[in-house]
């Protein structure tokens, strides 16, 4: 939360020094003026990060592939969902983060309830390097496009057969390689109604072909952030489920991997009431 800090930091000492300086207050009836320094101190220090984040992220051209993740794009982008998540009111409950492997990258799968999803998943798991497969308008987001960039994010569009087939081989090698794990939505859209939607079963190669593990993961309550926020908490509960180890994947189909994912995280959803 350093831009959270550093904003209140910043508001608070030009409450106290105008107060004192340029702004006194002479009156009882004048205690306005510290907190009337304090809102423009931070809207004035939000929009001053926002210059210094938009500089930060000027390293990381969008129309370049990446091949190992930047740590710098890490700090920034996670910090800036942290900040988004505070403002939103939203209050994250996590699971099982046990249950993550630790000396192995692997294939995280999460179904799909809001645009909110990997806003909350991200600093979640803020530990962990995550390089996310999403579609390609999530590229045309000012300021955090470049970030997802120096992450490795995956861009992909689910119109093409072939440029879907490529993403999912660079997403296989940033596993093999170690460089970082990989996070996928295998409905490949959001689900407004159902409880979970089909898997595209093709996502599930990726564990194969890089011989890694699968974790499962549900996320539930996101879908009400934007009936909610900013005035009323939302609470949103992510649940890691555990983990298939490739020994129990070597010599199954992608069809059968993604049939018992998604009764895992449809028996899950139904338990918790989503």
């Amino acid at each position: 939360m350093f831009i959270f800090i550093a904003s209140l930091l910043m508001s608070t000492a030009l409450a106290v020094s105008g107060s004192l300086t340029f702004w006194k207050i002479t009156a009882p009836y004048e205690f306005y003026k510290p907190i009337v320094l304090f809102i423009a101190g931070y809207v004035g220090s939000i929009i001053i990060w926002w210059i210094l984040i938009w500089l930060f992220g000027r390293p990381f051209n969008p129309k370049k592939e990446r091949s190992k993740p930047s740590a710098w794009a890490k700090f920034w982008h996670d910090d800036g969902h942290r900040w988004l998540m505070l403002h939103a009111n939203i209050k994250i409950k996590v699971t099982g983060k046990e249950k993550l492997p630790t000396t192995r990258r692997f294939l995280l799968v999460c179904n799909h309830r809001s645009r909110f999803d990997s806003m909350t998943l991200t600093p979640t798991l803020r530990k962990q390097k995550l390089a996310f497969i999403t579609k390609r308008s999530n590229y045309k987001v000012p300021l955090f496009n470049r970030f997802m960039t120096g992450q490795c994010y995956l861009a992909i569009d689910r119109d093409d057969p072939l440029q879907s087939l490529e993403v999912m081989k660079k997403a296989t090698s940033l596993i093999s390689s170690g460089e970082t794990n990989v996070v996928v939505y295998p409905e490949g859209t959001r689900q407004t109604k159902d409880i979970i939607g089909p898997f595209h079963e093709g996502v599930f190669n990726i564990a194969l072909r890089a011989k890694c593990p699968i974790v499962i993961v549900t996320t539930s309550g996101t879908d009400q952030v934007c009936k909610r926020a900013p005035f009323k908490r939302t609470k949103v509960k992510i649940d890691i489920l555990g983990t298939l180890d490739y020994d129990y994947l070597e010599g199954k189909t992608a069809k059968f991997i993604s049939d018992k994912v998604h009764k895992v995280m449809e028996e899950h959803l139904e338990r918790v009431g989503v």
